[in-house]
């Protein structure tokens, strides 16, 4: 009985010494994802702060550029009438370098901003699009946009998209 019971002892101890040999790997392996990820976080912060210096510097190129082509612009505003057609040539070659168009850019989109969107958009985009006419309609006869899909015979998603589109949902 005793040597079954010895045989059983290192038995045993051989199972315990298994398992704590591959505890111990599985422990090492997760330490070292860690560190990997860590160095993974590290590196993705370092891409994500280079990208945004990046950004950084070309908008203040873009800024130095737009403010000097607005001192440039109001220069051009004090030239007399004889210089204007000059002028006119000189931007016309200015435009193309400094940023001009930027500004020209920026002027109109404040005029539309102003002016707000034209009322009669939606009215001449329905004329040209008989199907937007006919989602017009039955929207404002108070259909859902199932019952509307069903009646032109389209998908939901379209008419919520054609809908959204036109900001009218």
């Amino acid at each position: 009985m005793v040597p079954f019971l010895l045989f059983i002892s290192f038995l045993l101890n051989i199972v315990s010494l298994l398992s704590i040999v591959i505890l111990y790997s599985r422990q090492n392996r997760f330490v070292d994802m860690e560190k990997e990820q860590k160095k993974i976080i590290v590196e993705m912060e370092d891409i994500i702060s280079a990208y945004l210096i990046e950004m950084k510097e070309e908008n203040d190129e873009f800024m130095r550029k737009f403010s000097t082509q607005i001192h440039n612009d109001q220069e051009k505003n004090l030239h007399t009438e004889a210089n204007e057609q000059e002028d006119l040539e000189a931007s016309d070659k200015v435009t193309k370098w400094t940023g001009a168009g930027y500004k020209r850019a920026s002027q109109a989109y404040n005029q539309m901003k102003d002016q707000g969107p034209d009322p009669d958009d939606q009215t001449k985009e329905s004329e040209q699009d008989p199907l937007l006419e006919n989602v017009l309609t039955l929207r404002q006869k108070g259909m859902s946009i199932e019952e509307i899909a069903e009646s032109l015979g389209k998908g939901q998603t379209e008419i919520e998209l054609l809908l959204k589109f036109r900001q009218i949902m």
